[in-house]
């Protein structure tokens, strides 16, 4: 027992509070103990002497009869430090962490994360990392703080959003938010329910990542239309995946997604679901149940305090509750280095690829919306004025209608708002 024991005790320490029962077996089956009083001692010394740090406070041992027999109980509360067995000191194997109901050995890489974060370690900010380029561009990222009546100063303007380093090199930031960026965000879409068969890798690379993100979100709303019951009175809509809760995952995986790695948030989508997935794991110091609560302790700050700028996020700790509020605690799942989300799909009244089944057709259309249908038809370079003249619509009708087209799943915008244009979604002719 003695070292499987502490090794499930290091894992919980680790990772999050658990109870360990000494005298059930692996299926349930109480077997009970024979002499309480002696396995009891035995725990506390394997606790004391053979786990390293202290784990004073941390560790509640009891016991409980259960079919007329003794069960002891080991309460493990979650610690503050890197906990592991002394006699294999912090390596593979002596450092566990918890993966659902298996005790996991931690990578190096993790250990040292761990170890690092336990010294209250200061991660260093994307701000704080130089990069080695000269030539970044910021006309995106300007365009858009703009657009939410940000004041700009071009002489301070780097300084003012930490876009160098105390040295005045570019940083890091700077890197992921220059219009040419040298991160790519992708979107893989597969054609049964695991990796087996590939369909299409779509790639938003060599672009802010202000507008990356963005791009990455309208090619998931595109394939996202709107299915009309018109079976019932009154007739309902409803879409295969809840936008805003997507929207809020995705956010939050960009703005928490440890860059350093090199290695970008990703979307995959499947036949039945849609899995987001950024590197990094749960944040030191944080329990599932604090995350998953809402409790914020962000990643990137210095990334967070530009997405805030941008208006593209309120608040800290708002996207984790929406999802679970729509999807429950179960759609997270947390590894030493990723989070993944799993949005599943809705598809009552879908077809198999995710169209419409017959449903959002010409005479559910509004006439606004059959005329701004027609004229990107036509050219989807148009401006918002260009489709006013074109019209006769005015131009809050204009955007009014453009957003409505958009939530249906029917068109979706390549590229910026400044450069891009609008594109028909492709539907089969059954359809």
């Amino acid at each position: 027992m003695t070292k499987d024991f502490a090794k499930e005790v290091v894992a919980f320490l680790n990772t999050r509070n658990g109870t360990i029962y000494i005298g059930v077996d692996d299926n349930g089956d109480v077997l009970g103990i024979s002499n309480v009083d002696k396995t009891m001692r035995e725990i506390r010394d394997i606790i004391r002497d053979q786990i390293l740090p202290s784990t004073e406070g941390l560790c509640e041992i009891g016991s409980l009869l259960e079919d007329d027999k003794t069960v002891i109980v080991v309460k493990v509360t979650k610690g503050t430090k890197l906990y592991y067995i002394k006699k294999e000191g912090r390596s593979a194997t002596g450092c566990f962490y918890r993966d659902g109901t298996s005790s996991t050995p931690m990578s190096e890489e993790e250990i040292d994360r761990r170890f690092f974060a336990s010294l209250n370690y200061k991660r260093t900010l994307l701000s704080e990392m130089p990069v080695n380029r000269t030539d970044l561009k910021f006309e995106t990222l300007r365009d858009k703080l703009r657009s939410n009546d940000v004041h700009i100063n071009d002489d301070t303007f780097f300084n003012n959003f930490n876009l160098v380093t105390h040295s005045g090199k570019f940083n890091l930031l700077a890197d992921l938010l220059s219009d040419e960026n040298r991160i790519s965000i992708a979107v893989c879409v597969f054609k049964g329910k695991d990796k087996t068969e590939y369909l299409m890798r779509n790639e938003y690379d060599n672009k802010s990542l202000i507008q990356g993100y963005k791009d990455a979100i309208n090619y998931c709303e595109a394939i996202n239309p709107t299915y009309v019951d018109v079976s019932s009175r009154p007739r309902k809509e409803k879409r295969m995946f809840d936008n805003k809760a997507f929207e809020e995952a995705w956010i939050n995986a960009c703005v928490h997604n440890l860059w350093d790695t090199h290695i970008s948030p990703q979307i995959y989508i499947y036949e039945d679901r849609m899995e987001i997935e950024s590197q990094g794991g749960l944040p030191y110091g944080l329990t599932e149940e604090e995350f998953l609560a809402g409790i914020s302790k962000p990643v990137n700050p210095d990334l967070m305090d530009i997405f805030k700028s941008c208006r593209i996020v309120e608040r800290s700790g708002h996207g984790v509750p929406e999802v679970v509020k729509v999807y429950g605690k179960n759609a997270y799942k947390f590894s030493t280095n990723t989070i993944t989300v799993t949005i599943p799909f809705d598809k009552t009244g879908f077809n198999q690829d995710g169209t419409v089944n017959g449903t959002v057709n010409d005479d559910m259309l509004s006439n606004s919306e059959k005329r701004i249908m027609n004229v990107i038809s036509l050219n989807g370079n148009l401006t918002r004025k260009e489709m006013c003249e074109q019209t006769n619509l005015s131009l809050r009708t204009v955007a009014r209608t453009l957003d409505s087209l958009k939530n249906k799943g029917l068109i979706y915008r390549v590229g910026s708002d400044k450069t891009g244009h609008w594109q028909i979604v492709e539907k089969n002719e059954e359809d």
